[in-house]
């Protein structure tokens, strides 16, 4: 059984099927930690196979270990079920697809049911049928990390503007400070200290462009650039990252780095945060964290990466798969240290004021209280 929150505070069910760890993973964690902080209570319903799972139960956090997929669906419903049936949740909200549909059921299964909210947050296009519809039009709420996404939900299924917010992710503003570069990493990845870097954070999927950025690069190289290029982050794309480096002959000048849980010190070895990704960014985080530390940045217009980038005024933005011209902003930001500090000096502005953690827990607090008010009034109706 669930132990009653505190007066004025409200228990908040996640929901996670997936299994992987990015940026979606990472949002759902920063904001149960914000939303804990701020006096609620955060229980978190995930696929135990998955990497948030070990996460969230690494910080203390109630953790129901779930199954998904195939027949284990009807497990993982029941489970639900039971917790749902408590009446001790005010707030489920849902994140992937296949845990959306367990426990949008399972909540559909309840006489007394807590608010249920879904959390898109992928720009990717969303079937346009009858089921896809109802998903999305049965929560009393969707959460979006950026307005690409809410226009789309809003195009493509005709959810009501009224049930969708866009919150993008917060920054921790003490850890993601500006600061110096370490030697220490600069020796372990082997640049040397007065060297310039170009780098990216991001895990190494396709979409996330970084063959263009590879392409980008070695142009810049073959124009007498003397740079390196610092990839942070794993995944499926690695091996094909690794043939294109060793395709342009740049291995001398491209280090991967791998995984790295601390970021903050990576973002700092950086003189210019790229972004190359083609598809499926709602805001990026990495963009958000890099631009609190008052590094200047480089990306695409995707997603919602011109909703933090405006072009010229905290950062410079590339059409999609034309590395030349990523090329030739990356080179134009290498070429002028005055405007790189100005742009850093916006971009952190820009965050401080608009997307720090507070802020979103605020907005996101703002959101329930709405949600909590509609429901008094409809009983009252």
């Amino acid at each position: 059984m669930l132990v009653k929150p505190p007066k004025k505070s409200l228990t908040i069910l996640h929901t996670e099927s997936s299994l992987g760890w990015g940026g979606q993973e990472r949002r759902i964690l920063v904001e149960a930690k914000a939303m804990r902080q701020r006096g609620h209570r955060l229980v978190f319903a995930c696929d135990c196979r998955g990497e948030l799972y070990l996460r969230v139960r690494g910080r203390d956090f109630l953790t129901v270990p779930l199954v998904f997929g195939g027949r284990r669906n009807f497990s993982a419903w029941f489970k639900l079920l039971r917790l749902l049936a408590t009446g001790e949740v005010d707030i489920l909200n849902t994140h992937s697809s296949l845990d959306s549909w367990v426990g949008t059921l399972a909540w559909r299964s309840l006489r007394n049911r807590p608010l249920l909210v879904r959390t898109r947050h992928l720009s990717t296009l969303v079937r346009d049928n009858r089921r896809t519809r109802w998903l999305y039009q049965t929560p009393a709420a969707i959460v979006t990390t950026g307005e690409v996404t809410k226009d789309l939900l809003i195009e493509r299924l005709g959810v009501p503007a009224r049930h969708i917010y866009s919150i993008p992710t917060g920054v921790e503003l003490a850890e993601f400070a500006p600061q110096e570069k370490s030697r220490e990493l600069l020796a372990q990845v082997q640049i040397p200290a007065d060297a310039f870097i170009f780098g990216s954070v991001a895990v190494l999927r396709s979409w996330k462009g970084h063959l263009d950025l590879l392409e980008a690069f070695h142009d810049l190289l073959k124009q007498g650039a003397r740079a390196f290029l610092l990839l942070v982050g794993e995944g499926p794309y690695r091996v094909v990252i690794e043939e294109k480096i060793a395709q342009l002959g740049i291995q001398r000048r491209v280090r991967l780095a791998g995984f790295q849980d601390r970021v903050a010190p990576w973002f700092a070895l950086m003189d210019v945060k790229v972004l190359a990704s083609y598809a499926n960014e709602g805001v990026p985080q990495s963009l958000l964290q890099a631009m609190a530390m008052a590094r200047p940045v480089a990306g695409t217009t995707v997603g919602g990466i011109p909703e933090v980038i405006v072009h010229e005024e905290t950062g410079l933005l590339a059409p999609p798969r034309d590395p030349r011209a990523l090329a030739q902003a990356m080179g134009r930001l290498m070429a002028n240290p005055d405007y790189r500090r100005e742009l850093g000096r916006r971009g952190r502005n820009l965050v401080v004021e608009r997307f720090s953690m507070e802020q979103m827990a605020a907005e996101i607090e703002a959101v329930y209280e709405v949600l909590r008010q509609n429901r008094k009034g409809e009983g009252r109706g």
